[in-house]
């Protein structure tokens, strides 16, 4: 499944808006949203995750955020409408991968859409949900929610939050509901499945008459392919993989403790293997939500596949989380080499990140202060500054080509030579203080700043933890340290 279009009412502060996630009249594959904190943008990640969902799936995965979704401003409905379409693959399959297909007659296999509907009442505790192919218009039968109950494949979506880590050693994931319970980590904590696989690809195999361990086999399979076409960009220093337990593992401590890393440590040497979780927090999590995206779309897969034929939606909050700016820049080009097939619907707080993009990729959301509403913001075809509700991104500016300063001012708001809002008082404060002749106003001026930056640092530290700040500063331009 791919999102096309997104539409919410009274969803939080979105009153009215929308986003169109295609490009020349197909899926986008990235989208990347950013805004300051409180700007919808994980609400935006949960409403597309509970269109997906299914009528009789949404109320459960929303659990108690059910709460707080609705705008309480108005006493109107709260509406979610998404419009999904399908990857070649899907296509191909016909009735066997789509319940309650149109006719032929009524739909071109390339132009097979589904739409979905989401609703809260006011008052209302659970969500009303209905989805239906664009040409039946609302029929009886709700091909998602039959979908989502048969775990079908190729109708694939994943959501991603910011809680991601390596599976819990002494826990077996349930994945009961894997279709449903890959997109509760966007809603609460909840543990990924990651490497966990083993037990239920085993399980699998003895389903699908297939020689034990050979799910588990694909599945270490693909991960190197994932590492080998990442290079350094996906996982920095990490040459290979060997996941054990691949016939099944009597315990989750056995099987997580002797999945082994092969990671160079020195230029020349031979790379050393060590346990998961020995690996940096930065690599436990980036790993566990890739192995986690790599593990769902294999078992509810029947064939073996490759990475770079993987169909679906994966929903990312903060992708750029743990990551050093030197790894977020090459990371999501990373991604397009290693699934190319996969659209992804992310949001960051990172200008790096936003280097790698086109300017259509990217979607900066900001508060509308004469409403008080979310909206999409922009720039005018003409040019001219930002102004929230203009959702033209075909006129954006180009994030890769800017430096890191000018992503700073065009897309984060941050004005000035530094972010720190002290920044530009220091920098004159220092070249006046190592000044070898100073004009009578530059004296003046160099009082007026002494005096002035003294003041905010108290301000911004406390009396005694001030006056030291200020006298290290003091101390470091007497000798010359620093940048002038």
């Amino acid at each position: 499944m791919y999102i096309r279009h997104l539409k919410v009412e009274h969803l939080k502060r979105l009153a009215a808006f929308e986003l169109d996630f295609t490009h020349r009249g197909a899926p986008r594959m990235w989208t990347v949203m950013i805004g300051e904190n409180g700007t919808a943008k994980t609400t935006l990640l949960q409403a597309i995750a509970l269109a997906a969902a299914g009528f009789r799936e949404v109320s459960g995965l929303a659990g108690s955020a059910v709460k707080h979704l609705r705008d309480r401003r108005y006493e109107a409905p709260m509406l979610i409408d998404a419009a999904f379409a399908f990857g070649p693959q899907s296509r191909k399959g016909g009735k066997t991968i789509h319940p309650h297909m149109p006719s032929a007659s009524e739909h071109k296999p390339a132009e097979l859409m589904l739409q979905s509907l989401v609703r809260l009442d006011a008052g209302a505790t659970s969500l009303e949900a209905a989805a239906f192919y664009d040409k039946q218009k609302k029929l009886r039968a709700d091909p998602l929610a039959e979908a989502r109950s048969l775990n079908t494949p190729l109708w694939f979506v994943a959501g991603y939050g910011i809680s991601r880590a390596l599976p819990d050693a002494n826990e077996i994931p349930a994945l009961a509901r894997p279709s449903i319970e890959r997109l509760e980590p966007l809603f609460r904590q909840q543990r990924l499945a990651s490497t966990g696989f083993a037990n239920h690809f085993l399980e699998k195999d003895r389903r699908e008459g297939r020689r034990l361990g050979e799910t588990s086999r694909r599945f270490s399979r693909m991960l190197n392919q994932a590492v080998k076409l990442g290079g350094d960009d996906l996982f920095p220093g990490l040459a290979r993989l060997e996941l054990r337990g691949q016939g099944g593992a009597r315990s989750s401590t056995a099987l997580i403790e002797s999945d082994r890393f092969y990671q160079v440590m020195a230029k020349g040497q031979d790379p050393v293997a060590i346990a998961g979780v020995a690996l940096s927090h930065g690599y436990q999590s980036t790993f566990a939500w890739i192995a986690d995206l790599i593990g769902h779309v294999l078992l509810e897969s029947s064939a073996e596949s490759t990475t770079t034929e993987m169909e679906g939606l994966v929903l990312v909050d903060e992708i750029d989380l743990y990551l050093h700016p030197t790894w977020q820049a090459r990371f999501i080009p990373a991604l397009r080499r290693v699934f190319p097939r996969l659209q992804f619907v992310a949001t960051t707080h990172s200008p790096v990140v936003l280097s790698t993009l086109a300017p259509h990729e990217v979607i900066r959301l900001t508060v509308d202060e004469q409403t008080g509403d979310i909206v999409q913001g922009g720039w005018a075809r003409g040019g001219g500054q930002f102004r929230p509700g203009i959702q033209d991104a075909g006129h954006q500016p180009d994030p890769r080509i800017m430096t890191g300063g000018e992503l700073y001012r065009t897309w984060f708001g941050l004005e000035g030579v530094t972010p720190n809002p002290l920044g530009e008082k220091l920098r004159r404060l220092q070249v006046l203080s190592v000044h070898p002749a100073p004009t009578s106003a530059q004296k003046k001026e160099l009082r007026e700043l002494r005096s002035t930056v003294r003041r905010e640092f108290i301000q911004l530290l406390g009396t005694t933890e001030g006056r030291k700040a200020f006298a290290d500063i003091e101390a470091s331009n007497e000798g010359g340290g620093g940048t002038p």
